[in-house]
């Protein structure tokens, strides 16, 4: 009697999703954002608070450590209910222990803001560090994001590029999730040029938006197929694309850009569009780094 072998590979269970906290208003948020990220994706929750005086202004040893986390757990108590979740003081730069922590994580989640930022720093610097340097999809929680999840689109920041292919991958894997539909939004930029106004640019844009239309349906064709139950919807649009993105984006559940796009360069990690939506985008966004 022949045997039939089961070529079935055991898929990997997900890594747990990392939070940073510093005990600000802003930092609970996102400790909230990342306990329903971890219910809703089944995985443990990290939460991590990190300091690099941590042990050099004051002693710190391990009964004191165990005397912080243990606040950590019930300052976090009613927000972190129902999840398995760890509590950590790390004798680090913020940015340092994010990233490290965030090695075998399926996700990093900060907020845009924290105790030291300033009112006129758009984003601060822990949350402009972990996402130019984080090897793992980084969701920033912007001053704009609502208290909770809601059920609108996946807005996915689209550019028909390769380098935008895990953040579609991203984008529909997070549809079918949810339950909901992708909002895919490509902008063309009428170029600021001396003697412009010589040019009917935004009939030329227009021409460009038709030439990329296709481009941009043939990029996410595969992820399509690959989700059948969400439904695509193809915004194309004449403007600056870190406004008309940020706009699409009102009232969607997240939003998905890649760190860089077609203009980006090899040097920088974060693109310009990436940066801007990071501080005016009306919903949490996520931010999926290129494969190397």
């Amino acid at each position: 009697m022949s045997e039939t072998a089961d070529n079935t590979t055991p898929q990997a269970p997900a890594g747990p999703v990392v939070c940073g906290y510093d005990g600000s208003r802003d930092a609970r948020r996102a400790v909230a954002w990342a306990a329903e990220w971890a219910r809703s994706h089944d995985v443990a929750l990290n939460v991590i608070s990190a300091d690099r005086a941590v042990g050099r202004v004051v002693a710190f040893d391990e009964t004191a450590r165990a005397n912080v986390e243990g606040a950590m757990r019930d300052q976090l108590a009613e927000l972190t209910a129902g999840v398995q979740a760890s509590f950590r003081v790390i004798a680090d730069s913020p940015v340092g222990a994010l990233i490290e922590a965030g090695r075998g994580a399926s996700a990093i989640i900060v907020g845009s803001r924290g105790l030291t930022a300033r009112e006129d720093f758009a984003m601060g610097s822990t949350s402009a560090g972990v996402v130019e340097h984080a090897t793992c999809p980084v969701i920033v929680i912007t001053p704009r994001t609502p208290e909770s999840p809601n059920s609108g689109p996946v807005v996915l920041a689209a550019d028909g590029s390769n380098a935008n292919d895990p953040a579609a991958a991203f984008a529909f894997a997070e549809a079918q999730r949810r339950g909901t539909s992708v909002r895919a939004v490509h902008s063309v930029e009428v170029p600021k040029l001396p003697g412009a106004s010589l040019f009917d640019l935004d009939t030329l844009a227009e021409s460009v938006l038709a030439e990329d239309e296709q481009q941009v349906l043939s990029a996410l064709a595969p992820h399509e197929a690959r989700h059948p139950g969400v439904s695509l919807e193809l915004i194309l649009v004449v403007g600056d694309p870190a406004t008309t993105i940020a706009d699409e984006a009102d009232g969607a559940s997240l939003l998905v850009t890649g760190s860089r796009g077609h203009g980006g360069f090899a040097g920088l990690l974060l693109g310009s569009v990436s940066r801007r939506l990071l501080q005016t985008a009306p919903c949490a966004v996520a931010v999926i780094r290129p494969a190397d």
